[in-house]
């Protein structure tokens, strides 16, 4: 690894003070809400009650147990063999867990910098600790990071052309499907039969524990707690969020045919334009479309996209994409999510904008190659 120049040393350390300075404001909600839901999750599945996990009445009698003051639901909807990894949470009381839990998110992030500076170098640590939804997400309680640091061990692995086990990676990453629906789509399509197999058999195994931890019943009772439109806290503020769904609210476009007439168009364009595609495009494009493709995706969400960036600032030979990419490791473009109607926009048109040019990207010597596995 190349060693780090002082002003990027400094940079870093400047922006990531920043992080914790505005982070700490957000915390005592995360608290209260995000993290709430992670610890009911966490202690149900200690107890062995996978059967009854997304019961919206078991979770709220729990969530009031731990947090009294709590007004309405914050519904746990990770899937039960999620659950299960958080369990270890659940061994610590409340307030003690909440701070292992933002140690440990802090600590991964810290984790994912140390690779990317050893995959592009310590140039690429300011992109890194410029980009906003990762210390976000961190701050809210979240668990994007672990998102992040999945999505590059999928990528590191591939590099690495170790197939199977890549397609295993980003399988684990179902513990937030909405996020990753392109994906199998994308390996079918570039025919990469290793990574698709380890995708489903990986899939295959994680429903598979959740059912023999749960039963089938588990799986309908899920379902029915993503289609119950009586939860408040299960969509909030949809002009926030950062595809397809937050340009239409920030337009005040409520029609289905907007909303089928965009997930459509990008559809077509990711179909045309993944195939044949080199290794670092297939990872950026797959992982754009899919989030603009969806809804309930916020900007700490974005957290993912931080190595489509990357891969695109340091491999793309187009420059209008390593602009695009660029500006979205700044904290501009995900900053406007907070400000609210009209100018959250700005963030859903940043992520679109960034699909079209990397759906622009012609394949040019030099640049990493794919490898095509039978």
């Amino acid at each position: 690894m190349a060693r780090i120049p002082l002003w990027v040393g400094l940079t870093v350390v400047g922006l990531s003070a920043m992080w914790i300075a505005l982070g700490s404001q957000i915390l005592p909600s995360a608290r209260s809400h995000d993290f709430l839901n992670i610890y009911t999750g966490a202690s149900l599945a200690r107890e062995g009650r996978f059967a009854d996990l997304h019961d919206p009445e078991v979770q709220l009698v729990r969530e009031r147990r731990i947090f009294p003051q709590l007004g309405s639901l914050v519904p746990f909807v990770r899937p039960g063999f999620y659950a299960a990894f958080l369990m270890p949470l659940a061994l610590l009381p409340y307030g003690p867990a909440f701070v292992v839990w933002i140690a440990a998110q802090s600590a991964l992030l810290l984790a994912c910098w140390a690779w990317i500076w050893r995959r592009f170098g310590p140039d690429a640590l300011v992109f890194a600790a410029l980009f906003l939804p990762c210390p976000l997400g961190i701050a809210s309680g979240q668990d994007c990071v672990i998102m992040l640091a999945l999505f590059i061990l999928a990528f590191e692995l591939a590099a690495r052309s170790r197939w199977f086990a890549a397609g295993a990676a980003l399988a684990l990453m179902l513990m937030k499907f909405h996020l990753i629906l392109l994906w199998p789509v994308a390996l079918l399509v570039e025919r990469r039969w290793r990574m698709l197999a380890g995708f489903c058999a990986t899939a295959l195994a994680l429903v598979a524990s959740w059912i023999a931890l749960g039963g089938m019943g588990s799986l309908g009772l899920y379902g029915a707690l993503l289609r119950n439109k009586s939860l408040d806290h299960l969509s909030p503020s949809p002009e926030l969020t950062i595809s397809f769904q937050g340009l239409l609210a920030n337009l005040g476009i409520e029609a289905r045919w907007a909303s089928a007439l965009l997930i459509g168009a990008a559809i077509l364009v990711f179909l045309w334009c993944v195939r044949a595609a080199p290794l670092w495009r297939l990872f950026a494009i797959t992982a754009v479309a899919s989030l603009w493709i969806v809804p309930h995706v916020y900007g700490y969400d974005a957290s993912l996209l931080l190595l489509p960036i990357l891969l695109t600032i340091f491999r793309s030979a187009n420059p209008a994409s390593r602009i695009a990419a660029t500006l979205l490791s700044t904290p501009i473009p995900f900053g406007f999510a907070l400000a609210g109607r009209p100018w959250a926009i700005v963030s859903s048109a940043s992520v679109a904008i960034f699909l079209l040019l990397l759906a622009s990207e012609r394949k040019a010597p030099g640049l990493e190659d794919r490898a095509r596995t039978s």
